[in-house]
């Protein structure tokens, strides 16, 4: 794939993604309006992890150039993917958030929910789907400047993102081998470039998105997820000062306070925030941990098993005692659980058949079939017109950053 010019990447998506159309839905009077709602809400409304309705349609109504109380300003977006026969088959929605006064230099889009229909799996659509907003977020800075509203650091930088530092951020649930959706999910973003924030230092909840009356006759269950984050063009640093992180944090629980109670949102946001300023005593940042990408590298869930985050770094709520309470201990009577369950995935991941060409860095062909050992070929010479040419190093990361 890396011998490709960039062109024919391109045009490699293009094929493949010309079957479909993403539409930005700017008016819930849109006729998919209802169709890409009910799509996201069937997935994730039962959980509480949805808004509701009348929610999304007051993002839809707001005027995103007026900043919120907190001068944060905020435009929201739902896309959806519709196939030559014109049916849904994606959709994704999230905000574009910028606070002068939290971080002058910071855009944080907000990558809510996404839902690929069946038909539209294995393609490279959930991928569109997952930075497309980038362009929105663009779009919007422009405006922003051009209306005076914040001040972009290289106005006339487009390709450089105007000079602003742009996370994507995600949340997900914490990993446990029981549900495959937890480790499936986390290497779609391990390959999208996404780290974890470390939750000893950021024990995010999601706040509770159920309807007030259903909160207020059972109680308020913010949930206990990891905060997943990619930092555009620095993917490489391994470390989130924590300046970032709390404007992220404040970032996206202004996006909630849209739409939820204040008093359901204080204790979750304090909490992070605490451990942030707990932790700034001893360092200028926190550590950002790295996503699995397949099965050589699962490993990197250990740091993320829900079992130990939950108790090490969470207070007590219904969520966690509901988790605890599901057989997990007894599982954990064998010392060994967690390492068998990571091979078993392993193994899962390495029975499916490649349709892609791995990296020549490795030392086994796409088919599996083992590649000469050093030395048993003729080197190529040294000033020949190849020389350096078969790997290429990334440059090395900025000094500040630990590298991976």
């Amino acid at each position: 794939m890396k011998d490709l010019f960039h062109q024919d990447v391109v045009e490699m998506i293009e094929r493949e993604t010309r079957k479909y159309q993403i539409w930005s839905i700017e008016d819930p009077s849109d006729p998919d309006f209802d169709g890409a709602y009910q799509i996201l809400w069937d997935c994730f409304g039962p959980h509480g992890e949805m808004e509701r309705k009348e929610a999304i349609e007051a993002f839809l109504r707001d005027d995103p150039f007026t900043p919120e109380p907190s001068g944060t300003y905020m435009r929201y977006f739902l896309l959806v993917a519709r196939d030559a026969e014109g049916r849904l088959r994606g959709v994704r929605d999230g905000t574009v958030l910028v606070n002068p006064s939290y971080a002058p230099d910071l855009c944080v889009i907000y990558l809510a929910h996404i839902f690929m229909m069946p038909e539209a799996r294995g393609t490279v659509l959930s991928y569109w789907l997952r930075i497309a907003p980038v362009e929105i977020a663009m779009q919007y800075l422009a405006d922003l400047h051009a209306m005076g509203k914040i001040t972009l650091p290289a106005p006339a930088a487009p390709g450089k993102y105007f000079g602003m530092n742009l996370d994507l951020t995600a949340e997900m649930e914490y990993f446990t081998p029981e549900e495959r959706l937890s480790w499936q999910r986390l290497l779609f973003y391990g390959r999208g470039g996404f780290d974890a924030i470390n939750p000893r230092h950021f024990p995010y909840r999601q706040p509770d998105f159920r309807d007030p009356e259903v909160i207020a006759a059972t109680g308020n269950q913010p949930a206990p997820f990891m905060a997943l984050v990619r930092r555009m063009g620095r993917e490489r640093q391994a470390q989130l000062p924590i300046d970032e992180a709390r404007a992220l944090m404040r970032l996206l629980y202004d996006d909630f306070a849209d739409h939820c109670a204040p008093h359901l949102l204080e204790n979750s946001l304090q909490l992070v925030l605490d451990r942030l300023e707990e932790r700034a005593k001893r360092k200028r940042f926190v550590e950002l941990l790295p996503l699995p990408t397949g099965p050589k590298d699962l490993h990197r869930l250990k740091p993320l098993f829900r079992y130990n985050v939950y108790t090490k770094y969470y207070p007590d709520s219904p969520d966690i005692r509901g988790y605890l309470n599901s057989g997990i201990r007894e599982r954990l009577a064998n010392p060994r659980y967690l390492d068998e369950e990571l091979a078993r995935i392993a193994r899962e991941l390495e029975a499916r058949p490649p349709f892609v060409y791995g990296s020549r860095d490795k030392n086994a062909t796409w088919e599996g079939v083992a590649l000469p050992t050093p030395g048993s070929e003729p080197p190529a010479p040294a000033d020949g017109p190849d020389a350096g040419e078969i790997t290429r190093e990334l440059p090395a990361p900025p000094p500040t950053a630990l590298p991976r």
